[in-house]
């Protein structure tokens, strides 16, 4: 009995001690809930273009790397100035400066400009002048066809009429010699400049509904479509297709071509504008070389070419009443030819 009474005053002892610290748990009283400071929501950053160095006015940004950074502003600096700052360099190459900007300062739409074509002016040949802008007129024959695009390379060939005056000697009517003018008329032609570049080409703008205007050709049924289902235009590739298309349209009447001469070149486009008639020829993509030509003439179409000439008109064979009476020496109208008696060439006398 004295080890049961043991062992139940010790389980009472274990049951008063839970409860005590049950009771002094819950008794304890609640931690205070920290109080939650609002944070300020962060304003969105933009990035716009800055200037790196200082940038002289008048100067091209050719190399936005050099020029030009970048920094992050709020959103609502950004909105003030709606569309008056740029988010990156690469919109600002080939642009030109109309003013100074400064190191770290925001470039600005008002503070640079387009260059112009003279930024399109290719440098210069290894020993030759640069080249100059240099315009001409072309028909949708002389520029062959209006598929020359800004970019290409073409080659000027032109044509001349030459009169030349040969004098030669003949007969008048009283039978002396005596000499006779005779003009010969000839159209050469020559490849007279070689591989220069289309800068620019500008073609009068026709208001939609004059007499002018291409007017598109009525189609019956849907357009013609690809394999896409995409319409497909006149003149143009086709998706899949290996090159450019064979057919297409061209716009008639006359626009300008600015093209890349030497100085030497545009003397010579000069001339040839004024005293003859130009074509071009369009060169394939990367085609640098420069041929040596003899032109083209008449005389040169017969011996080298073989060109045939027609033949003369052969005779006709007339009756004796066909033929128109001449004066003989009989005729009362005409004096005989009085005869010559060769004398003797008289000796020098030494």
């Amino acid at each position: 009995m004295r080890r049961g009474g043991r062992l139940f005053l010790l389980l009472g002892i274990l049951i008063i001690i839970a409860a005590a610290l049950i009771y002094f748990v819950i008794s304890q009283p609640a931690a205070p809930t920290p109080e939650l400071t609002p944070q300020p929501t962060q304003e969105p950053k933009r990035a716009v273009v800055i200037a790196r160095i200082d940038i002289p006015n008048n100067t091209v940004l050719t190399d936005t790397e050099q020029f030009l950074g970048t920094i992050d502003i709020p959103e609502s600096e950004f909105n003030s100035a709606p569309g008056q700052y740029f988010t990156s360099p690469n919109d600002l190459l080939n642009k030109l400066t109309a003013r100074q900007i400064n190191f770290n300062e925001r470039i600005r739409r008002s503070d640079v400009t387009d260059p112009g074509l003279s930024i399109l002016i290719p440098t210069a040949q290894p020993n030759q002048p640069r080249p100059k802008a240099f315009p001409i007129t072309v028909s949708n024959v002389s520029g062959v066809v209006d598929q020359v695009r800004p970019g290409d390379f073409v080659d000027v060939l032109v044509s001349f009429e030459i009169i030349r005056t040969i004098i030669r000697p003949s007969f008048d009517a009283e039978n002396k010699i005596t000499l006779k003018e005779e003009q010969i008329t000839d159209h050469p032609v020559k490849t007279l400049i070689q591989n220069v570049q289309v800068l620019q080409i500008l073609k009068q703008a026709v208001a939609e509904g004059t007499p002018g205007a291409p007017t598109p050709a009525p189609q019956a049924g849907p357009p013609p479509t690809d394999a896409n289902g995409q319409p497909i235009v006149a003149g143009q590739p086709t998706p899949g297709s290996t090159g450019p298309s064979s057919t297409g349209t061209f716009q008639a009447g006359d626009w300008f071509l600015v093209l890349a001469l030497t100085d030497q070149q545009a003397e010579v486009m000069k001339y040839s504008l004024e005293n003859g008639v130009i074509s071009l020829a369009l060169r394939g993509r990367g085609d640098t070389t420069v041929d040596t030509t003899i032109g083209s003439t008449l005389q040169i179409l017969v011996d080298q070419f073989g060109l045939p000439l027609p033949a003369a008109p052969a005779p006709d064979v007339l009756s004796q009443s066909d033929l128109t009476p001449v004066p003989t020496l009989s005729s009362p109208a005409i004096s005989p030819t009085p005869v010559l008696t060769a004398t003797a060439t008289p000796t020098p006398a030494r």
